[in-house]
This record gives C-alpha cells, sequence and structure tokens, in this order.
C-alpha cells in the first residue's frame, strides 16, 4: 500500500506543480519595499562590495556584479545601520545600530550580540566604529569604547576614557605601531595600546591642540591622519607624526576617510579627494555623470578597492563605482524614489506611493513631488526629472483613481493644486496641473502668486471628484472629469478652514471629512443631492451648530456623541467602510464606529461607538479597542476585518467586529521599520498588505483576498507538501463564503473550516490535531448559497 501511495503520488505532482509559482508568498511572510538610495558607508571583501543604508545592506557581486540586498525581513537583527566593517582576519561582516545593536555575518551565518542594546543605559548606545587588532574589535560607541570577543560571541571589556571616568562620544579609533587612538567630541586621545590600565580614563592623553569635535582618524603614511569638525560640516584634515602636527587641507562637507598603502581617500559630500603618501593630491572627483546625465553629488563615503577601482557610496544614488576616465556604473536595487511614504493606493493592479507630507500646525514639510509605482513588471517613478509639471512642486497628499479607469489619476499637493496623471501607456505620466482659479481652485494670496493647498481628495458614486481646499473661502471644490466643469462650495461652516482630511464618500451618498483647525474641528458631512453643479439643495452638518452658522444648509451640529450623549473627541485621523456599511474612524482615542450613517442627517444625535475588548483577567471589566492610541489608517479586508494603523503602536488586526484582535506588529516582533504607520493597502487579489511606516513601506501576506466568481481558478499551495514544510496550507482562487471540507482518498472527513474572503488554510491536521500521513487528500468546497462547488486534490509527503 506504501508503494501504491508513492506510485500515486509520481503521477500527480507534477499537474499539481503547475499550479503554484514559485514567487508565491506564503500567509504571514514579509517583504520590504525600501528605497536604498541613500548609502552611507561602503566596504570591501573578496567577493562583495557592501554598502549600509539605515534600513539595510547593498550587495555587489563582484563576479557578476549582481545586487542583493540585506535587511531584518531576511536576516538582520535590527534597522538604523549607524556602523560597517569588515574584519579580514576572520573573514566577518560587522554592523552596528544605533541602538547598540551589533550583527556578526560569518560564514553566512548570523550572529547576533544585544548585550548593550538591552543594557539599561543613560545617554546613547549608538555604534559609531569598529577596528580589529588581533584577536580583538574595539569598538567606538556614543558612550566611551567596548572591545568585542568575536569568538566568545561577547562584549569582554569597557572603558570609559571620558574626563573622570564620565560618557565621551567616540567617532572613530586607529591605531599605530605604539598607541590606539580615539578621535572623540572633545579631542583626540590616545593610550599605548599594551597599557594594563587602557581601561583607565587617566591612562588616556589628549594629543589635540584644542577639545573640539574630531569626527574621523586613520592610520596612514607612518603617522595618523585626523579630522577637527562636525561629520557633514566644514573640517580640516591634521597629520601627526613624531609627535608633530601639520594641516593637511580644510573642505566642506566632510564626511569620510579610508586609506590604502599608497592613497589617501578623503570623501566630502561634493568630491572625493585623492592623496600619495606624500600629501599631494593626485585625484579630485566631482560630478558623476551616470547615463550621460551630470549628477549632483552626495557623497558619503569611497574606498579604493583591491583592483584600484573607486567605489562610492552616496546618499542619493546609492552605489557608484568609478571605472576608467569619467565612466561610472550606478548599482541601486528596485525599489520607490525613497522610504518617505505618506499614503499607499492601489489603482487596478498598481501599487502608488506618495512620498508628501506636512510639518507641524499643517505647514509645508518642503518634499519634492514624485510618485513611485510598483507593478507585476516592478518598480516606475515620476520625478522632476522626467515630468516637467512637478518642477517645483512638492508636498504631494493624497492620490485618487478613477472609478471605472484605473489609469486616471488625481493627487493633490499641499501648494501646487491637484495634478493628473495618465498612465495608459508604458511610462506613466503627469499630464495636467490645476492650479489656477479657471480650475475652480482658489489661490489663498490675493496676488499673482499660486499656493493652493488641497490635502484631500476623494470620488463619489457619481464619479465626482471632490477635494479640500484649504485656507479660502470656498472650502469645497468638486470637479466632474466627463464634463470637465468644476464646481466651488460656500458652506458656511468650513469656509477658510486649514486643516482638512481625511475624505470619504460613504455608500449612503453622503460625503465625509474630517475638520482638523478652528471651530469646526471634528466631523462634516455633506450631501449634494446628486446634483454637484447646483447647491441650493445641498445639506450638511459639522461641529457648529445650526443658531450659530449663518449658512442654511447646515442641519445641526454633528459630534461623535457617544451612548450617553457626551462627545468622545474631535480629531478623526482615517475613516473606512465596511462590507456591513457600518463607518469606522480613527481618532486619538482608538476607533469609534459608526453603525447606522445612514441616519446622520435624520437622527439629532447619531450614536457613536466605541468598542469594548474584554480583560483576559477572571473579571468583567473591559476596554475600549486601542483606547488612547491614534488610529492613523484603516484598512477593511476582503474578510471585512479590519487593519488599524497607529502612530507609535504598530499595526493591528481584528476581527470584522473589532471585539477580537487576531493579530499586532510591532517594531519588537516583526520586520516594520517604524510603528508609526502613516498609510495601509492592500492587494486584493493576492492578499499582500502593504504598509506605509515612517522609515519605508513593507508587506506582509494575509490570509484574505477577494472572493471569485467561480471556482475556476482555484488551487492549493504548496502542493505537493514536502516533509521540510511547517505552517498552513493555502486554499486560493475560492467564492467568498465558501465551505471547505477536506477528505481523504477513502471519503473520511479530516478537516473542515470557511474561508476568509477567497482563500482558507488548512495546517496539515485531521480533526482531533494530529498530523495527517503522506498520500492524496481531496478538497471539496461550496459556495455559501451551495450554487457552485468544485474539488481539487493535496498531495502530502511525510
Amino acid at each position: 500500500m506504501k508503494h501504491l501511495i508513492f506510485i500515486l503520488l509520481a503521477l500527480l505532482l507534477p499537474k499539481m506543480a503547475l499550479s503554484q509559482s514559485s514567487e508565491e508568498m506564503l500567509v504571514g511572510e514579509w517583504k520590504s519595499h525600501f528605497a536604498f538610495n541613500q548609502t552611507f558607508e561602503i566596504i570591501e571583501t573578496p567577493d562583495q562590495i557592501i554598502g549600509a543604508t539605515k534600513l539595510g545592506l547593498v550587495m555587489v557581486q563582484k563576479n557578476d556584479f549582481s545586487i542583493q540586498t540585506f535587511t531584518k525581513v531576511n536576516g538582520l537583527s535590527d534597522y538604523n545601520i549607524s556602523a560597517l566593517s569588515y574584519n579580514s582576519a576572520n573573514s566577518s561582516v560587522l554592523i552596528g545600530y544605533e541602538n547598540g545593536n551589533i550583527d556578526i555575518i560569518k560564514d553566512h551565518h548570523i550572529i547576533n550580540i544585544n548585550d548593550l542594546r538591552n543594557k539599561q543605559l543613560e545617554g546613547g548606545k549608538r555604534i559609531n566604529h569598529f577596528l580589529t587588532q588581533g584577536e580583538a574589535t574595539y569598538v567606538a560607541t556614543d558612550f566611551g569604547i567596548m572591545v568585542l570577543d568575536i569568538d566568545k560571541r561577547e562584549i569582554s571589556s569597557t572603558f570609559y576614557i571620558g574626563d573622570n571616568a564620565t560618557n565621551l562620544t567616540i567617532h572613530q579609533l586607529a591605531f599605530d605601531d605604539a598607541y590606539l587612538y580615539a578621535a572623540t567630541e572633545s579631542g583626540v586621545r590616545r593610550v599605548l595600546k599594551d597599557a594594563p590600565n587602557m581601561h583607565i580614563y587617566e591612562a588616556w592623553e589628549v594629543i589635540s591642540t584644542d577639545r573640539n569635535n574630531y569626527s574621523g582618524i586613520l592610520q596612514f603614511s607612518e603617522g595618523v591622519v585626523f579630522s577637527r569638525g562636525i561629520k557633514g560640516a566644514s573640517n580640516t584634515l591634521l597629520y601627526l607624526s613624531n609627535d608633530l602636527i601639520q594641516t593637511i587641507a580644510s573642505l566642506n562637507g566632510f564626511h569620510k576617510m579610508a586609506a590604502t598603502s599608497n592613497h589617501l581617500i578623503v570623501t566630502s559630500a561634493p568630491s572625493i579627494r585623492i592623496y600619495d603618501t606624500a600629501f599631494s593630491l593626485t585625484e579630485s572627483i566631482g560630478s558623476p555623470v551616470i547615463g550621460e546625465v551630470v549628477q549632483t553629488p552626495a557623497f558619503r563615503d569611497a574606498i579604493m578597492t583591491s583592483d584600484n577601482g573607486i567605489w562610492v557610496a552616496d546618499n542619493t544614488h546609492g552605489l557608484l563605482n568609478k571605472r576608467e576616465g569619467h565612466v561610472w556604473d550606478k548599482y541601486l536595487p528596485h525599489g520607490p524614489v525613497s522610504n518617505k511614504a505618506h499614503q499607499l493606493k492601489f489603482s487596478g493592479e498598481n501599487l502608488w506611493l506618495v512620498p508628501g507630507g506636512l510639518a507641524e500646525y499643517w505647514n509645508n514639510a518642503g518634499i519634492s513631488a514624485s510618485l513611485s509605482i510598483l507593478s507585476p513588471h516592478g518598480w516606475q517613478h515620476l520625478t522632476t526629472q522626467n515630468n516637467p509639471l512637478f518642477q517645483g512642486a512638492r508636498d504631494l497628499l493624497s492620490l485618487s483613481p478613477h472609478p471605472d479607469n484605473p489609469d486616471q489619476l488625481f493627487v493633490s499637493s499641499w501648494g501646487n493644486g491637484l495634478f493628473e496623471i495618465n498612465a495608459s501607456t508604458a511610462n506613466p505620466t503627469v499630464i495636467e496641473n490645476y492650479l489656477t482659479t479657471d480650475n475652480g481652485l482658489a489661490n489663498i494670496f490675493n496676488d499673482d502668486r499660486k499656493f493652493i493647498r488641497v490635502a484631500a481628495t476623494a470620488f463619489d458614486q457619481n464619479n465626482t471628484l471632490w477635494m479640500t481646499n484649504s485656507s479660502v473661502e470656498n472650502a469645497i471644490v468638486a470637479y466632474l472629469p466627463q464634463e470637465d466643469k468644476w464646481q466651488r462650495y460656500s458652506y458656511g461652516a468650513i469656509s477658510r478652514n486649514m486643516g482638512m482630511a481625511p475624505m470619504m464618500a460613504a455608500s449612503t451618498g453622503d460625503m465625509w471629512l474630517s475638520v482638523f483647525r478652528g471651530n469646526a474641528k471634528g466631523l462634516f458631512v455633506w450631501n449634494d443631492n446628486s446634483t454637484p453643479l447646483t447647491q441650493s439643495d445641498d445639506i450638511y452638518r459639522s461641529a457648529i451648530p445650526e443658531a450659530e452658522d449663518t449658512d442654511n444648509r447646515n442641519q445641526g451640529q454633528l459630534l461623535l456623541w457617544d451612548e450617553e450623549g457626551i462627545e468622545i473627541t474631535n480629531s478623526i485621523y482615517a475613516m473606512a467602510e465596511d462590507q456591513n456599511g457600518h463607518i469606522w474612524l480613527g481618532t486619538d482615542k482608538g476607533v469609534v464606529v459608526q453603525y447606522q450613517p445612514y441616519s446622520v442627517f435624520t437622527r439629532e444625535k447619531p450614536v457613536f461607538s466605541r468598542i469594548k475588548i474584554a480583560r483576559e483577567d477572571g473579571t468583567s471589566l473591559a476596554d475600549y479597542l486601542l483606547d488612547g492610541q491614534i488610529v492613523s489608517s484603516i484598512l477593511v479586508d476582503p474578510g471585512n476585518r479590519k487593519w488599524l494603523g497607529t502612530q507609535g503602536a504598530g499595526v493591528y488586526l481584528v476581527s470584522p467586529d473589532g471585539s477580537k484582535q487576531i493579530s499586532a506588529f510591532t517594531t519588537d516582533n516583526s520586520p516594520l521599520p517604524s510603528n508609526y504607520i502613516n498609510s495601509i493597502a492592500m492587494d486584493e487579489k493576492t492578499g499582500e498588505i502593504f504598509m506605509a511606516t515612517g522609515e519605508g513601506v513593507i508587506s506582509y501576506k494575509g490570509s484574505a483576498t477577494k472572493g471569485n466568481d467561480s471556482y475556476a481558478d482555484m488551487y492549493a499551495f504548496p502542493n505537493p507538501v514536502r516533509p521540510d514544510f511547517s505552517g498552513n496550507i493555502t486554499i486560493t482562487g475560492l467564492v467568498a463564503q465558501t465551505t471547505v471540507k477536506i477528505t481523504d482518498v477513502a471519503g473520511k472527513l479530516v478537516f473542515e473550516t470557511t474561508s476568509v474572503g477567497g482563500q482558507a488554510f488548512w495546517n496539515g491536521r485531521n480533526l482531533w490535531g494530529e498530523a495527517v500521513k503522506s498520500g492524496i487528500y481531496l478538497v471539496f468546497v461550496a459556495s455559501e448559497d451551495g450554487s457552485q462547488s468544485a474539488v481539487t486534490k493535496i498531495a502530502i509527503i511525510r
């Protein structure tokens, strides 16, 4: 019988294997979508050139120049890298982090030393530099010097070399034949390298002529070179030899030094200078020419490799390689323009990333206009360089695709009005910038200056595009794309209001808007009676009572009243309507839900509810869902579950009614680069959840997908299920609310469940929790009303 099972498996496996892509993400897996252009440090190993960014490493293979990235998603222990070094003595790569964490990559394994990260310590723990001497690695930190024993995977000593053994920031370390040197925030210090008391501050002498900040130091040409000044600012290079100090050069925007036996490479933001051992300048490298375009340099580090090539870490372009003459090669992994991510939005199959934002008090953040698009074919960018209408524009905030045409999109900006995008061709293009009164939008100034602030946009059920127009009399503007007509609305309650966002179109036909400034702060709801070109039949409700508003369209005050008639809050950060027609609001007091949005204009005090979560402590007490947290983003997935992004507490997934927490993701238990979530979007076809944080975009493979119309595309993966697989088997391509029953070939029921949207999951165990045996298992599925059904197979190999 056992031989028969494996014969059956062999016959079935080829057919079933065709149904699963090798690239398919499994439920629970993470993927990073970072920009790696801001590299700040670079090293060479025998096989690779490696550059560091805050979020991870970029690795260029020397043999074929292929590019790989390494982040917390695929092995590193942390984010916010601050130091990178190669230890040739034991062929390892050392990575230091701002929080004191240390990773060591050796023999394709990662060793994490987190002693400092976990230690309670006053002041900063940042790792600034690694220096290996013999079997010991000396580590420069924001408080002193540590000695790292790589073989024992421990910190063996700590030196506090500040006056009276106080904390002292050590920027870089260097050895010569006699001394260990430290470039510190208070002068250059040294100690005899074999001094038995080097851990005592009194053994260290200050050898600089002052106690200014010294940002770097290294051994070169029978002496020591150090830089006086703050990294990134003006620095003076000094050379110490035979206890005599001489000046080499002064330069602006200094960042780093590196050396070979014959060359000193000095990197500043605008240039790279190469000196010989007599400190004669042999080469000065300026603006790189990439793809025949002269680029503005933002150099941060440079090295001369073993073949005398020049490799550069650039803070704008990633890793650069200067070959013979003036030929430059750029090595930058595919990704968005930057890690700034204000809003994410799907339009068709493409994810659009809006990188703008606002400063405090709704002031401009000054982020240059750009858009990043992730399609099934990879990333594309719309920037000021390839779209002239973006030139001079800044702070893009929201994106609204046309409901009937995913290739027509509108993007708002805080100062440059509204942009229209045509994405119907291979290269999406900005085709319009609506920035005049002819377009319906008004300027905040009374002169020729054009400054139009549009914070929020949304399409309604009639395909009318609504938008805010801040700080002017007509605070709401509508655009009818089909008719190319504009209409301004003079709703008295929000006239000349500045802070208005987000905005949402409800299925009731009403428009919902959060107002953040003035007497109208809170919720603003209006209805245009499906006549956007006529204002007289409009109605609205706001925080301003009817008696205090001269506009007769005001239907009465609207606050977020609880069941007792008490206002819950007037700070609303997010809005979403679920599959039951309930409207969920993200506030500074957690989640608030309006279960009867159709009654907003018919009830004097519509009730807004907070969801109570029972405490699991044996008492009858309960807490409100995310009470005290700012909920900044809400996404409703195809299973009607809610993904809740917060400002400081990460992301939560809760049940459809919000009463049960399904998952919670923070920087402590997941690869999230930040607990501050700006936006959440979902690819409903695949179930991939994209999260825009304050540090970059990351995605998670969720369990819910949009239900299909039929079972024509149903399949299971992984299939076959091999012995080394652990996790859930996914059955996808289902109709929503599918009943799934799994049996063995004899017809015995082993598992039963209901799909989450268009997917269901099986852990490979039977009804009694036992792992099923090798064999073929039949998956019977049926729609909720029984009108559709199908069967597929799963092969299990133990």
